[in-house]
């Protein structure tokens, strides 16, 4: 039996930052438009109205300052409250896919190992932005990595039950170096516009060599 280990690992952190202060003020706003269209039905009782929510409120129930997104525009309309991310099209890269290779080359430079030197692309994420022929493959592509590839997604142990996967290969000798990427949009699919939760997630990717 083989010894597993981990060799290289790495870190995608998008440019764009969003603070709590700059979030809120985009909020409360939201929270104004959605109470002002709905007035009647707020004063009828069959709507409830938004609260107002605040740096100190989002500080005190996550402990964030701030999120970093791939997009932020969006987020911070009040009128929109989620990121504007065109569409790729199939011939394209995924966004996944880009943040998952850009990471994936600072773990392997750690490692100091050549694409080429890997037999499998794990990519583990929460969602996949794409489902054929998987997001593992098309990072694998970008990488020009040997081997082969493929997706898990396992929502918040994705990471683990991942790694758990390429350690239990590299044991039994079914091969010698994994790269386990995990890619993360959550600002996508995050509900902005809603006070009690809208400030938790953001988006990252982070590979490891084993």
């Amino acid at each position: 039996m083989f010894t597993a280990a981990i060799t290289g690992t790495g870190v995608f952190t998008p440019e764009a930052v969003i603070t709590n202060d700059q979030l809120v003020v985009a909020f409360n706003a939201h929270a104004d438009l959605f109470n002002a269209e709905n007035a009647d039905a707020i004063a009828a009782g069959t709507v409830e109205a938004k609260s107002q929510s605040s740096a100190d409120f989002i500080l005190a129930a996550s402990g964030m300052e701030r999120r970093y997104v791939l997009a932020r525009d969006g987020v911070l309309d009040p009128a929109r409250m989620y990121p504007s991310l065109p569409a790729r099209p199939d011939d394209a890269p995924g966004y996944m896919a880009e943040i998952g290779a850009d990471a994936a080359h600072k773990a392997l430079a750690q490692a100091g190992l050549d694409a080429s030197d890997i037999d499998l692309v794990i990519c583990a994420a929460s969602n996949m932005e794409r489902a054929y022929p998987a997001v593992g493959i098309e990072i694998q592509q970008l990488l020009g990595a040997g081997g082969f590839a493929f997706d898990m997604n396992v929502s918040c142990s994705s990471a683990t039950f991942c790694i758990q996967t390429a350690v239990d290969m590299i044991k039994a000798g079914s091969i010698r170096r994994a790269l386990v990427i995990n890619p993360e949009i959550c600002s996508s699919h995050l509900e902005w516009r809603d006070r009690d939760c809208h400030f938790i997630f953001s988006d990252v990717a982070t590979p490891t060599v084993i």
